[in-house]
Order: structure tokens, then C-alpha cells, then sequence
């Protein structure tokens, strides 16, 4: 539940400067972020072009269900921590509609946080005053 608090303190910080980044607390395991800034990387997938990049004319959407992402098993010798970075596409209802990563240190921290993402739930976006899909930026660490 705490969690929860900490995430939407951070999409609260978002609302109020305009090309800053929402990131969540850290937890002993796990940590967030959730960024309206032009990703690192393009997506040439042309399902996104229907999400718009959140602008300072648009109210961001606020997570209303964010659960952290399970620690998948791994081998004993593989590497403890792990950062996955994904593009989603919120819909006009708050769901999450499309993801793509762009970039995952490990397979195993991969489908943990692709199948989390995919379970979030979000007020949506607002332009002038109507709900619209936008595309985010998520970045999820694992550490054990």
C-alpha cells in the first residue's frame, strides 16, 4: 500500500513540472519510474502512433493500481539486479493497452515486468477535458 502512496506522490510531482520525470519510491526489491519525456529510444511500431506523447497541455494520467513486479527465479550465478525499460500505451479507459520494451539486462526480469505493467491501471490522460491514449516510459529495477 505503500507503494501505491509513493506512486502517486510521484505522478502528483509530474502534474506540477512540466518535463520532469514521476518515479516511485524504492522499495527493498523493486523500483519504478514512469516518464512522459520522449523515450531513448523510437518505436517503429506503428501501434503507437494512435498514443500521444503526454504534453503540458494535458492533464498525465495517475496510476490507480500499480502493483511491484514479482523477483523472477534465476540461476544462482546470474546477476542480482536488473533494469527493464518499456514503452506502454495507456488507452483512453486507464488500461494499458500496448507494450514494448526497449531494452531488459535479463529475460526472467523481462517477463516479470511485462506481465506487472500489463496489470496497472491508470486514470487517463485529459486534453481539454476528454480522456485521450497516451504513450509512457516505464522503467522497472530488480534487486534481490
Amino acid at each position: 500500500m505503500r507503494i501505491l502512496s509513493l506512486i502517486a506522490l510521484a505522478i502528483l510531482t509530474l502534474i506540477f513540472t512540466s518535463s520532469s520525470v514521476a518515479q516511485s519510491a524504492k522499495t527493498a526489491g523493486d523500483s519504478s519510474k514512469m516518464s512522459t519525456t520522449t523515450p531513448a529510444t523510437t518505436v517503429d511500431d506503428e501501434a503507437f502512433t494512435a498514443y500521444q506523447r503526454v504534453t503540458k497541455d494535458m492533464k498525465p494520467p495517475k496510476a490507480t493500481k500499480s502493483p511491484d513486479p514479482d523477483y523472477p527465479q534465476i540461476p544462482a550465478d546470474a546477476e542480482p539486479r536488473g533494469v527493464v525499460v518499456m514503452l506502454i500505451g495507456i488507452d483512453a479507459k486507464g488500461h494499458v493497452a500496448l507494450v514494448h520494451v526497449l531494452r531488459a539486462s535479463n529475460d526472467a526480469f523481462q517477463q516479470s515486468a511485462e506481465s506487472t505493467v500489463k496489470s496497472w491501471r491508470f486514470t487517463p490522460a485529459k486534453k481539454d477535458g476528454r480522456a485521450v491514449p497516451v504513450q509512457v516510459t516505464v522503467e522497472m529495477r530488480f534487486q534481490k
